[in-house]
């Protein structure tokens, strides 16, 4: 397993657990409720993020591919005219 992989899943689910755990070991209001919510919120943080750089990855390449067409007057994978 890779450290991002710990970060995005097992920091969730280390939160979601412990929450699950207050909300049956103890009588204190809330505590259990706001580690399932923080780790729902890491969640999404992470779909965004991921998002987010996927986002970059098509920008590069589609900056690529212009910069191709520059340089020999058709697009990649394309047969010049």
């Amino acid at each position: 397993m890779r450290p991002i992989h710990l970060v995005r899943w097992g920091v969730p689910l280390a939160l979601a657990v412990a929450g699950v755990v207050l909300l049956v070991a103890t009588d204190v209001e809330g505590v259990g409720e706001a580690f399932v919510i923080a780790a729902g919120c890491v969640v999404i943080a992470n779909l965004l993020l991921r998002v987010a750089f996927s986002d970059a990855r098509d920008r590069d390449r589609e900056e690529r591919a212009r910069r191709y067409f520059d340089e020999h007057g058709h697009w990649p994978g394309e047969g010049p005219d």
